[in-house]
């Protein structure tokens, strides 16, 4: 599960002196999608071309990690490797070109993006149009070999490995693979060596009551800076935001103020450390700043609107279908084909979300929240509060900022 859309973006929210009521929901999400027009639309429910796409190349998944929302028994055919090739150059050469276009894209999945024999040339063929490409992956495929072949990857805005433990034990036990440790760690050496100019990053995701795991992760990144000239540059943090586990408890958020501030004097101290950027999302931010405030809310079904938002977000895979949400995007998921709402190989993005938005709807259903990422459930939030207001922006700054 991707736990975050938005992308890295060096912002001065880790400045000490920075206010402790800043509102990372507000500055990162609310303020760019007020000023481009988009949530104005979102909460009218009239048309405007998405503001962002995430492209689901993947064609299987080498890991069997059991929080992941994939169907374990489904796959594609090898032959939508070239056939999603196609849908996603479709898509890039009838993007409008409007606005903030060229951070429109994000490749990630269902699956895992680097199963498509053709993601070299999808990232190619989105970065000579002017698109800053981004991708996020488990990097298990992620070779020297396999780089040779996909030389595309060499010219992303963005490369994003996400992280399922800091040893071999911790991570066979969550993806199943015994030697996928040493592999990613082994190619997230191997691209840095090879790559220059693409940011490159982790992410991990913070379990109830392992907490004091987040020390070895930095090892390992410390590690692998200390064997490259390019080095990791950001690591997001993330609070577990899945169907299926606990919350921090409030205790466990009090420890991580520690946790947090040993962390950062420690990068302030090495050497291989003191330029990577912290990302601690929306929650976790609180807790660094010392102010724990509890975890993200989640959206009920019963404030789910009918059309969703996908002049916000939406996602297309490699069969070209179009899916209101994020976490719909999984092949043969029970019940995400409701939230197809058109396939582009037959139309275009454009005709797709305006015939979705004049038509009848989806009528959501209790398990239908299990579709939306953290993102998703934030704007879900934010829409219903404002679709009974004469004025949004002061509900808005009410609620957010």
């Amino acid at each position: 599960m991707t736990m975050s859309r938005l992308g890295y973006k060096h912002n001065s929210s880790l400045d000490s002196t920075s206010s402790k009521n800043d509102s990372k929901y507000w500055t990162n999400t609310i303020v760019p999608l007020i000023e481009s027009g988009h949530l104005k639309n979102a909460i009218e429910n009239t048309y405007v071309y998405p503001n962002r796409i995430g492209l689901y190349p993947g064609l299987s998944c080498q890991f069997f990690c059991n929080f992941c929302g994939r169907n374990y028994n489904s796959s594609y055919d090898k032959s939508y490797g070239k056939r999603g090739y196609e849908v996603f150059q479709k898509i890039i050469d009838e993007d409008p070109r409007e606005g903030n276009w060229q951070d429109r894209f994000r490749i990630s999945g269902g699956l895992e993006p680097l199963t498509n024999p053709y993601i070299g040339n999808i990232i190619e063929y989105g970065s000579i149009n002017g698109f800053k490409m981004q991708l996020y992956t488990n990097g298990y495929a992620l070779s020297e070999k396999f780089l040779e072949k996909q030389k595309g990857l060499l010219g992303l805005e963005v490369l994003r490995f996400s992280l399922y433990g800091f040893d071999t034990q911790s991570y066979g036990d969550v993806t199943k693979i015994e030697k996928s440790y040493s592999k990613v760690k082994e190619n997230i050496r191997q691209f840095l060596k090879n790559n220059n100019k693409t940011k490159v990053g982790v992410n991990w995701i913070i379990l109830p009551g392992k907490g004091q795991e987040l020390q070895k992760v930095f090892d390992l990144i410390e590690d692998i800076n200390s064997t490259q000239n390019n080095k990791i540059q950001f690591i997001t943090l993330r609070e577990d935001f899945s169907q299926n586990t606990s919350y921090l408890a409030q205790e466990e958020r009090y420890q991580l103020i520690d946790i947090f501030q040993k962390i950062e004097a420690r990068c302030q101290k090495s050497p291989d450390l003191k330029h990577l950027h912290i990302d601690y999302g929306y929650q976790l931010d609180p807790i660094r700043r010392g102010n724990p405030s509890g975890p993200l809310h989640m959206a009920t079904y019963k404030q789910m609107n009918r059309y969703g938002f996908p002049q916000i977000a939406t996602t297309v895979d490699s069969k070209g279908n179009l899916y209101v949400y994020h976490e719909s995007g999984f092949l043969d998921r029970p019940g995400s084909e409701r939230y197809i709402i058109g396939n582009i190989t037959t139309d275009t993005v454009e005709n797709i979300v305006k015939n979705h938005l004049s038509g009848k709807g989806i009528s959501p259903k209790p398990f239908d929240v299990g579709f939306l990422d953290a993102f998703d459930h934030f704007i879900t939030i934010v829409l219903e509060q404002c679709k009974n207001s004469s004025n949004w922006i002061e509900t808005l700054e009410k609620n957010w900022k």
